[in-house]
């Protein structure tokens, strides 16, 4: 039996049923170019799209950025308040208020109420934000007011300092809100009573509602005592004319620490320290608080001015 030739195998690979593939092999290859041609289709018809309303995007945003600029010639933004944010220095996004007559600040920036924290302190919940809402209410008032909320408890243990030196972090702030703001009138470092653990010594109730008791603290021996004792009583007088009870007076201390001996009270004439409600007080009615204490502020200044 003679050998196939090449050519005669060829031929009978061709009309073998195994090279003839089975209708479903068939019509799943059909389905599957299909697809992949609608999918091209799609991409060149997106981008014949994108090519025909690109240039309309461009022109309106154009024109978008034209509007904005000469509204902000015409139309300048206002000033607002500084918030410092650190040491000293006021945030970028805030602009410097040179008419501001009150500054906030909170030395014990962590010191917190209705809390089981340990001496009661909170790194989030505390008296930073009992400031901002004093801070919100004076503006509201038409005070201009700024406020520090620097977390001095945070800077204090990062530089691995004591806790007694903690008044060396916030005079520095102190130092440079006697600068920046020329007319400041009151300096006023907020805290909530340490020493005084019954809720009822730091709460009263005004119009039904509890409200946190408010006491202002004086240090004495130092340049600015007799002024600053002074400012301490008209607001003692003003708060307890406008809601009685709520003012719990004032009181002068002995100085304090022998690094800052004075609590940054030598640095001005209107430095207090403000103690609003105690470690027993709800954040509620430390805000009323500091409601009723912006309105007494704002008379007080008033006075002054007139």
């Amino acid at each position: 039996m003679r050998a196939r030739t090449e050519q005669e195998w060829i031929r009978l690979l061709k009309e073998s049923d195994k090279l003839k593939p089975d209708q479903e092999y068939i019509h799943q290859t059909r389905k599957k170019l299909l697809y992949e041609a609608k999918k091209l289709r799609s991409r060149r018809e997106k981008k014949k799209v994108w090519r025909m309303i690109w240039p309309s995007m461009m022109a309106l945003a154009i024109a978008s950025i034209l509007v904005i600029t000469t509204l902000n010639q015409i139309n300048p933004p206002l000033q607002r308040s500084a918030n410092h944010n650190s040491l000293g220095t006021a945030s970028k996004t805030a602009a410097t208020n040179k008419e501001t007559k009150v500054f906030i600040y909170h030395t014990h920036s962590q010191e917190s109420f209705e809390t089981k924290e340990v001496a009661g302190y909170n790194p989030k919940k505390n008296v930073r934000t009992v400031g901002k809402k004093l801070g919100t209410y004076l503006n509201k008032e038409s005070v201009p007011t700024a406020v520090n909320t620097t977390d001095y408890v945070k800077h204090l243990i990062k530089k691995k300092m004591e806790f007694k030196e903690i008044y060396e972090l916030s005079r520095h702030s102190v130092k440079k809100a006697v600068k920046t703001y020329p007319n400041v009138q009151l300096l006023l470092d907020i805290h909530r009573d340490a020493e005084t653990m019954n809720r009822q010594a730091t709460t009263t109730q005004i119009d039904g509602k509890n409200v946190a008791k408010v006491l202002f603290i004086i240090y004495k021996n130092q340049p600015y005592t007799d002024e600053n004792t002074k400012m301490a009583i008209k607001l003692d007088k003003a708060l307890n004319e406008l809601y009685p009870g709520v003012s719990r007076g004032v009181v002068q201390q002995d100085k304090g620490t022998a690094s800052v001996p004075s609590y940054n009270q030598d640095l001005h004439e209107g430095s207090i320290m403000v103690n609003i409600g105690g470690v027993e007080n709800t954040l509620k009615e430390e805000t009323r608080a500091a409601k009723m204490l912006a309105k007494a502020i704002k008379v007080v200044l008033k006075e002054k001015a007139d």
